[in-house]
């Protein structure tokens, strides 16, 4: 019943190091351009070198060439990638030879099923679209009941207890939910966040031991 959390968009070893210390079991860094949060590789490597190793170093790329994945994989010491654009099954099979692989999908319409079909053998990240829409909880809860799945696309304080509750996924990923502005984490919401997400872990173990009488 333990919701795994990944941190996301991180730029500096300060916020990465306090996200750690919280409780967060993945961190993302993120080499896609034009995000606010894109960090050049060679800080990425600089960060992930002072970082205690249980804690997962997740690479989120968007339509990379496979050769400049692999170079900033190996680079950074990095363990996941998380494909966060167009990528095709085969780009995913390739890399998941070497890597744990993530794909991210916009959980905005019923049609993100048949696409999520193609990648059944990787952990999906249920996401908002390009333009911003909402993610749809509904969809990913009904995705979580089978697969691994990671819940994002807005989870922060005030919804992240409801998110454990509502769509039952594997995992959170939260970003922008945790921070002061773009790339800069609040390190009192980080905290807050997790704490509310142990703490409706509890209550839903609670309620499962109950059924389970």
């Amino acid at each position: 019943m333990r919701t795994l959390i990944k941190i996301c968009g991180l730029t500096t070893l300060e916020d990465a190091l306090a996200a750690a210390e919280a409780g967060a079991d993945y961190l993302g860094f993120i080499f896609a351009p034009g995000s606010p949060r894109l960090l050049a590789p060679e800080e990425a490597r600089r960060i992930v070198e002072k970082l205690p190793p249980e804690v997962k170093k997740v690479g989120v790329f968007r339509d990379h060439p496979l050769a400049d994945v692999r170079r900033i994989m190996e680079f950074c010491g990095l363990d996941i990638v998380q494909l966060h654009g167009g990528e095709t099954l085969r780009t995913a099979n390739v890399l998941a030879l070497e890597y744990e692989v993530w794909k991210a999908l916009p959980y905005t319409s019923p049609a993100v099923f048949a696409e999520s079909l193609k990648f059944r053998a990787f952990t999906l990240l249920a996401d908002s679209d390009k333009r911003g829409g909402s993610c749809n909880w509904s969809l990913a809860r009904l995705t979580a009941r089978g697969r691994r799945l990671f819940l994002a696309g807005g989870i922060s304080q005030d919804n992240a207890a409801h998110a454990v509750e509502t769509v039952c996924p594997a995992g959170l990923d939260i970003c922008s939910g945790a921070e002061k502005s773009p790339g800069i984490k609040d390190h009192e919401k980080i905290i807050s966040i997790i704490n509310q997400i142990r703490t409706a872990d509890r209550i839903q173990e609670e309620i499962h031991e109950k059924h389970a009488l």
